[in-house]
């Protein structure tokens, strides 16, 4: 139909079901005023990757269930920006199956970095991934990772990590730049930071997750760019690492209750410590610190 988009939806786009939470479909509601129409889809040679506070697909072996938006065109703009098109997420075109035929739609495909050592939801189903079915995978569809042999750039991310605090930059919605301290910890290839959840950098990323986190060194730097997104499901593996850097119990802390994760997608260094520039995958790959 001319004027109208159509976009394959697999994960925090979807419109939420009568078994699945909003948080779920937290993104939806940026974009639901401009939907014209919503069917169920899914796309074959495809696979779902659990991130934690969203998925990510990737082509592969399985089936991915999803919903067939047909959109205003003032959408995609916007979607676009939620899935850090073109660097972060890339969106190209697929043939998906709905029950009245196959139809060209977008998707947006996860870069390769992004899904090493990630679970895969077995089911291809992002509302369905906390069942069994959906959890029991086998491992040999699951990314192999393997940690980064480049020294230079483990030593830099080992520095950053045991950093007692960095600076975290987000983009006001009116495009202020903003700047805080902050405490963080890296897990499994990306940066982690806790705050409250009435914090200025919680409402700069949902608007813009673009972020810049960087050690407070001036003369030796290391600089991380990423993309910010909240975190909740991750508070169990980061407990007992806030508590051992900081003596700070996340789990009991009532008032900064809201975890950012910053997954890379560039770091940039000089100095003393080592000079260079890496891109997000191979970052991705520093999990041991």
């Amino acid at each position: 139909m001319l004027g109208q988009e159509k976009v394959f939806v697999y994960g925090t786009l979807r419109p939420p079901q009568n078994n699945s939470s909003k948080n779920d479909s937290r993104y939806y509601f940026h974009i639901d005023r401009y939907v014209k129409a919503v069917e169920a889809a899914q796309l074959d040679q495809a696979d779902l990757f659990n991130l934690g506070a969203y998925p990510a697909a990737r082509p592969g072996a399985g089936t991915l269930y999803g919903d067939l938006l047909i959109l205003e065109p003032e959408a995609l703009p916007i979607i676009d920006r939620i899935e850090g098109h073109p660097k972060f997420f890339r969106r190209e075109r697929v043939v998906v199956n709905t029950g009245t035929g196959q139809t060209n739609a977008w998707i947006y495909w996860a870069a390769r970095g992004l899904v090493v050592g990630m679970r895969l939801i077995g089911c291809g189903d992002w509302f369905r991934r906390q069942e069994e079915e959906c959890r029991a995978v086998s491992s040999a569809r699951e990314p192999a990772h393997h940690e980064a042999e480049d020294e230079t750039l483990r030593a830099l991310v080992k520095r950053f990590a045991e950093a007692e605090c960095s600076w975290f930059n987000t983009v006001r919605p009116d495009d202020r730049a903003h700047s805080a301290p902050v405490w963080h910890v890296w897990y499994q290839g990306r940066a982690y930071v806790v705050t409250t959840p009435d914090a200025v950098k919680i409402t700069n990323i949902a608007q813009n997750p673009a972020v810049v986190i960087t050690h407070p060194d001036p003369i030796n730097p290391v600089i991380i760019e990423g993309w910010a997104t909240l975190a909740p499901e991750a508070e169990e593996a980061l407990q007992p690492l806030f508590l051992a850097k900081y003596n700070w119990d996340i789990g009991t802390d009532a008032d900064y209750g809201a975890i950012i994760e910053v997954t890379p997608t560039k770091l940039l260094a000089w100095g003393n410590h080592g000079e260079g520039r890496w891109d997000g995958e191979a970052v991705l790959q520093v999990w041991s610190v």
